[in-house]
């Protein structure tokens, strides 16, 4: 009982330095670790991040689109895309379309063409949704391009469409290889069955090695994790929170037994007021400890060249942004590069660098355990 009253007091004083020191970044000494055993393909090699477009490229075309894609695919020669990031949730019918939000409302005429709000795919037919103009609410230049566009003027290319129809399309454009990260964000069951559609449709098309399913939805993540552990997932909410926690604190990850390979992070999306991340999840610290453990590092939402270079100075594996012409500025402009070590032995080159907070503690539990 008073070992445990120890390890407690000792777990509570260290969460609550990780939570105070979140926004921290690196040391200036930190070297980018590269791991020379890594067997993950979507650890890339220093310096050279996937691009991703992120909702298919949300700056140049209205969002999770057919339009999107033709868009990308007609331009890669300027946007020069590895990977397409989208959304997908699931109708009454049981097609697999492409959406962000949880309704439509944000994004199309949906308000106007049912009258009411709150219109989601789970509650409608494919054939009822065709009523959708997807590019309402698109800006482009300070103008709304696709605004007003109802019944048979709706380009099919801004109607919902099936995930069928867009990775076919992407598929049979060329010979390029693209990948694709898929969230599902459909929630509980809608999310189970979501899961299920979408993973008929990665093996009947034989992507399994060029398919990221992303979730938000714990319970999701849980179940893709027992129903498709052959497929490719990223960490769920509470597994990258675990992570984190083990990475500031130099733990050994094995502990955790963790069965996804790739984290998605935010970088840019939650700063604070004097331009801080309020969590700052960019670092070399987080990267090298990932790498180290055979994890690729990919993050949303890039969308200023800065944040961008810092990333990529630090070791991202892949970039998610709404307008992939920046990034590729961006790593054109980088002139500064780190540090950076390659060892045989990631893990040992990891624990060799220094860590205050593991330190720090080491000497809090010899001091509890003077009093217990």
């Amino acid at each position: 009982m008073l070992f445990s009253m120890q390890r407690l007091i000792s777990f509570v004083l260290s969460f609550l330095v990780v939570l105070f020191t979140m926004s921290m970044g690196d040391r200036p000494d930190t070297p980018v670790i590269v791991n020379e055993n890594k067997t993950n393909p979507y650890i890339v090699p220093y310096g050279e991040p996937m691009i991703s477009a992120h909702r298919i490229g949300a700056a140049h075309a209205p969002q999770n689109t057919l339009m999107a894609f033709e868009y990308m695919l007609l331009n890669d020669s300027e946007m020069n895309v590895d990977i397409f990031e989208f959304d997908v949730q699931l109708t009454l019918d049981g097609e697999l379309v492409m959406l962000h939000d949880l309704t439509y409302d944000n994004t199309s005429n949906a308000k106007e063409a049912f009258g009411y709000s709150g219109i989601t795919p789970y509650f409608h037919s494919f054939e009822e949704l065709q009523c959708l103009n997807l590019g309402e609410n698109f800006k482009i230049n300070g103008e709304y391009p696709f605004r007003g566009l109802r019944g048979e003027d709706i380009p099919e290319n801004l109607r919902v469409v099936t995930v069928e129809t867009v990775i076919d399309y992407v598929e049979n454009y060329s010979d390029k290889k693209f990948h694709y990260i898929i969230e599902v964000k459909s929630p509980a069951l809608w999310g189970y069955m979501c899961t299920d559609k979408l993973a008929e449709i990665i093996e009947s098309r034989g992507l399994e090695d060029r398919v990221i399913i992303a979730t938000f939805m714990p319970t999701v993540s849980e179940y893709m994790e027992k129903e498709y552990p052959h497929l490719t997932r990223s960490a769920g909410i509470v597994e990258t929170i675990q992570f984190y926690y083990y990475c500031r604190m130099g733990y050994d990850f094995n502990e955790l037994s963790a069965t996804y390979s790739i984290l998605q992070l935010p970088y840019g999306k939650n700063v604070m007021p004097w331009k801080m991340e309020i969590v700052d999840f960019g670092t070399k610290q987080v990267i090298n400890y990932a790498h180290a453990n055979n994890i690729a590092v990919q993050y949303w939402t890039v969308n200023h060249i800065e944040n961008a270079q810092y990333l990529t100075e630090n070791g991202a594996d892949a970039l998610m942004g709404d307008d992939p012409v920046l990034l590729l500025e961006a790593l054109d402009a980088i002139e500064n590069e780190a540090r950076i070590i390659k060892s045989d032995d990631a893990i040992a080159a990891v624990a060799a660098e220094r860590n205050e907070l593991r330190e720090a503690f080491d000497i809090i539990d010899k001091i509890l355990s003077i009093f217990w």
